[in-house]
């Protein structure tokens, strides 16, 4: 390896570090791990009944799924099953969903 090798190297690895250093500082960073973190471990080990509700979920039906996960999963399904039969969905013709 070259000198000029080296030294892009090492200079990237400190850029590396300085971009590294100032993501971990903010704020933001944090809280979208913090929510990843929670999603995952509900999902895996199931919501813990110590920690306090959630904004409106006292009020929430648990039954009731989402308009927006219920519609994206009638289309995922279609678009699967389109795809399989050989005939995949031409996005193009398609009106849009109304917005809510």
């Amino acid at each position: 390896m070259s000198l000029i090798a080296k030294i892009v190297t090492m200079m990237w690895f400190k850029v590396e570090d300085a971009l590294v250093a100032r993501v971990l500082q903010i704020p933001q960073f944090h809280h979208g791990v913090r929510k990843i973190h929670r999603t995952v471990e509900e999902f895996r080990h199931g919501r813990d009944p110590n920690e306090p509700l959630r904004e409106g979920e006292a009020t929430e039906d648990p039954n009731l799924q989402k308009p927006q996960v219920q519609t994206f999963v009638k289309f995922f399904i279609d678009e699967i099953r389109n795809q399989a039969r050989g005939t995949p969905t031409d996005i193009d013709n398609q009106p849009l969903p109304p917005k809510k």
